[in-house]
């Protein structure tokens, strides 16, 4: 059958592949996230882009099959497998809280929140090494520019810890100090970290004096 010629390497051997191909396509990121969320409800947020992510694998691998949506879905299924302590940075199999992870560079942030029983439910990345290395350490790819709305419509409803190490120019007091106001593309994510961190129980940013003090 079909199905048995299907695994996780061959699959995941086209995911950077693809992104480099198509730089704002979140689906690679999204078949990630879904596998690793599969166990705590939150894969309902990523599901529609992996399974089409999925689906799109599986007719170039195989061009010769009709790929249905309903065999796209019995495969992504069948893919679904406790590959967690494949990598070298596993999440803790009974996690006590979520976190997400914004501007997460390489996963020192997701690091010292696994260390202390968390599990991150979304990452994002616009880095191409980044995301690789990221990949490497942790088995997701991160979404990518998060002040895209497009890239901010997958951040699930439900997390306890919102982390983001974000470029903080603007709030140093070293540097211009334009603070929220501060005309500059990733400078902006002062109003996306304002609206979303009432999701959240707690907001970790770098530590910055005028952060709070901003008007």
């Amino acid at each position: 059958m079909l199905k048995e010629r299907i695994n996780i390497e061959n699959i995941d051997g086209q995911l950077f592949e693809i992104k480099i191909i198509e730089p704002d396509d979140s689906k690679p990121a999204s078949f990630t996230h879904y596998l690793y969320n599969h166990k705590n409800g939150i894969s309902q947020f990523y599901k529609k882009d992996a399974l089409c992510f999925v689906k799109q694998i599986l007719e170039k691998e195989y061009p010769n099959e009709q790929i249905t949506q309903e065999f796209a879905e019995e495969a992504l299924q069948y893919l679904i497998f406790d590959f967690n302590k494949a990598v070298p940075f596993p999440a803790p199999e009974k996690p006590k809280f979520k976190f997400i992870d914004l501007f997460a560079g390489i996963g020192g942030f997701r690091l010292a929140f696994q260390n202390l029983e968390g599990k991150c439910v979304f990452t994002s990345k616009w880095d191409k090494y980044s995301k690789q290395t990221y990949k490497a350490n942790f088995g997701e790819i991160p979404f990518g520019d998060i002040t895209k709305p497009e890239t901010k419509n997958y951040i699930p409803d439900s997390f306890d810890v919102l982390c983001a190490g974000f470029p903080c120019q603007a709030f140093s007091i070293a540097g211009r100090r334009g603070g929220f106001g501060y005309n500059d593309k990733f400078n902006n994510l002062g109003v996306t970290l304002s609206g979303r961190a009432f999701r959240s129980n707690l907001l970790l940013v770098p530590h910055k004096k005028d952060f709070l003090c901003n008007p």
